[in-house]
């Protein structure tokens, strides 16, 4: 790997590495990623095979405390490409002309270990498996979406794919702690194969710790795109039921729930939550598995705290898209608006640039977000969901935080972890 900065006083530094100087092995091993520089680091005593920038390789032992970073920062590589073709890939539903990035289908292990992205494993060597195992990169986030083979491979898109479960049981024997997920097309992968897939996948517990089973997604952008039915309400009604059973059966055999749903089946039936405390051993939480229900559980905590009146009026605008519109108007807008000198106006988004299918928040862009708020009575401030921008801090159209507030005068703002930080904000107007 290239070295892109050395740390002045660090390791690094005292031994003459330099940027542009490339790191090719530590104790003999391939140094490919920051996940093998870091891993590889880590022992006392450490030989360094390096290319310097000249040409010249040579090779540096150092001695150093076990915790203590040599201060390197290294330029990584790109991230590896999925392969398959899913039936159901919502990037393959991305309007054409946004940016590149956007088209961009994962299969990296990088991103599985560091961020809980979610990999298929349909094309994962020995050496590739072999990796995960011998650096503990656990938990692994896996796409199973069905345990039968042929399925499997059919919904991926890929015949050349490989069988899922022996990848799992080797990831199982060597205790590498397993996430699975399902994406749910009616019609495709439900019925009898997806309680082979659940019952599957629940004989490698407790590797495995979580079953996360989500709805298609399916935006006005399928042309061409193999023909997939939508989740109806009615459709996820019973599937809230069928899973409530299994949950029951599993708390019985396994002392844990084990499969989830996802939080869009419950929001899009206007079903109750799981209680906070049913999501308890639940592992995914982040991936959007009882996110409503901690929400729900941390609002209520936090209303409790907020004063009865504020010193100065206050108006803002709450932004939010229209499967959680009513969620956010009962425990976040109308307790607001309990607050004397506190107004709460919500203005739920209609998402036309995926089509009107597509009612998450975190796939909501800003020209949608501007013409919503076209005509809305003037906020001091306007917030939105934090999940609408990328870790680039832009809209899926590429429009930036500044320039929605520009567009709407208004300063828009992500709104924060706690909502105390809200009222004591301050107010800033775009001129």
């Amino acid at each position: 790997m290239k070295i892109q900065a050395v740390e002045p006083d660090s390791i690094a530094d005292e031994i003459g590495l330099q940027p542009g100087d490339r790191l090719m092995n530590i104790n003999g091993a391939r140094v490919r990623d920051s996940l093998d520089y870091h891993f590889w680091s880590q022992e006392e005593e450490l030989e360094l095979d390096v290319m310097q920038a000249n040409g010249d390789r040579v090779l540096i032992d150092v001695e150093k405390d076990p915790e203590e970073d040599l201060g390197l920062d290294l330029i990584e590589p790109p991230f590896q490409a999925c392969a398959n073709k899913c039936i159901f890939c919502f990037i393959h539903q991305n309007p054409s002309g946004m940016r590149k990035a956007v088209y961009f289908q994962d299969e990296d292990v990088r991103l599985s270990f560091l961020f809980g992205n979610y990999v298929t494993l349909a094309f994962a060597t020995d050496a590739y498996l072999d990796r995960i195992i011998v650096q503990r990169l656990s938990p692994i986030y896996v796409s199973v979406h069905a345990t039968d083979p042929e399925l499997r491979r059919m919904m991926l898109g890929s015949p050349k794919a490989k069988d899922v479960m022996p990848i799992l049981n080797k990831l199982a024997d060597a205790e590498i702690l397993i996430e699975t997920q399902i994406v749910l097309c009616p019609g495709v992968n439900d019925g009898a194969a997806l309680r082979q897939t659940v019952d599957d996948l629940a004989a490698l517990f407790p590797i495995v710790e979580s079953i996360s089973i989500v709805p298609v997604g399916l935006s006005m952008h399928r042309e061409g795109l193999y023909p997939l039915k939508p989740v109806t309400v009615d459709y996820a009604r019973e599937m809230i039921q069928t899973v409530k059973a299994w949950q029951v059966d599993m708390r019985t055999e396994l002392g844990r729930p084990l499969v989830y749903l996802s939080d869009e089946w419950y929001l899009m039936t206007d079903t109750p939550f799981p209680s906070e405390e049913e999501y308890q051993d639940c592992p995914v939480i982040e991936n959007g598995v009882g996110m409503v229900s901690a929400f729900i559980a941390s609002m209520e905590r936090q209303v409790q705290e907020l004063p009865d009146r504020l010193e100065a009026p206050l108006r803002l605008t709450l932004v939010t898209a229209a499967l959680a519109g009513d969620v956010v108007r009962e425990h976040l807008a109308e307790p607001l608006n309990q607050i004397e000198n506190f107004e709460v106006d919500l203005v739920v988004v209609q998402n036309q640039f995926f089509g009107p299918g597509v009612t998450v928040s975190g796939l909501l862009v800003g020209g949608d977000i501007v013409r919503a708020l076209e005509g809305q009575n003037q906020a001091d401030l306007v917030y939105l969901p934090p999940n609408v921008l990328n870790d680039d801090g832009l809209f899926l159209d590429d429009m930036t935080l500044a320039a929605v507030s520009e567009a709407v005068g208004t300063e828009v703002r992500l709104f924060p972890e706690r909502v105390s930080d809200v009222l004591m904000c301050e107010i800033l107007t775009v001129e």
